[in-house]
């Protein structure tokens, strides 16, 4: 299956699953947001590569999006300008987080892959406000639809590095619940809090 190309957007088109109708007050998505840093013994292009590879498996992907960045390449475009940022803050790439992972799930049949993933990509988009790479993974191989949505740690321009910050989980649980919304989806009214802070999420 061949991939369409758009502009600043890379997407595949794979398995989808019916639209049904949303109930209000039913739940839709929930999200996490996890941040790592380079795995002992490997370098950072490993770490990522091992990371990414994952979100980028052909029997789990229905739909990849992506913004300054090629998925297939990521690592290395991440990595790229992390060493500029590295050159002129003298501030070691190793340093901190390399990259973030967002994780939006979404229950059984309320949403496509290709729906999926441009509400990954929406969210993804105004989390960043464009300013750092990012790529959008949506699988299908779970009783329910979800993305993989990973972003570099360091700016595009190479200004700054996001940091995650006290309430970032339920900043981007409001604003995934927006995007929603503005969608016409429902939205989770009081999720389960995970003992390590996250809230949980379908099939976990």
């Amino acid at each position: 299956m061949s991939p369409i190309l758009i502009p600043d957007v890379f997407l595949y088109f794979g398995t989808f699953c019916p639209k049904v109708p949303t109930r209000g007050g039913a739940t839709t998505a929930t999200t996490y947001i996890r941040p790592y840093k380079q795995a002992a013994g490997l370098g950072a292009v490993q770490t990522m590569e091992e990371r990414f590879a994952y979100g980028l498996k052909p029997q789990k992907l229905g739909a990849v999006s992506s913004h300054l960045c090629d998925p297939a390449t990521a690592a290395a475009e991440f990595l790229l300008v992390k060493s500029e940022y590295q050159a002129a803050t003298a501030r070691p790439v190793e340093r901190g987080a390399l990259f973030f992972q967002i994780r939006q799930a979404f229950p059984p049949g309320e949403v496509t892959a290709e729906e999926a993933n441009k509400l990954g990509f929406e969210t993804a988009m105004r989390w960043t406000k464009g300013k750092y790479q990012f790529f959008v993974c949506t699988h299908t191989d779970k009783g329910h639809i979800h993305n993989h949505i990973y972003f570099n740690s360091t700016a595009f321009d190479c200004s700054r590095k996001f940091h995650n910050f006290l309430g970032s989980s339920f900043a981007l649980r409001r604003l995934s619940d927006r995007v929603c919304l503005e969608h016409d989806l429902s939205v989770i009214q009081n999720p389960k809090q995970h003992s390590k802070g996250r809230f949980l999420h379908y099939g976990q």
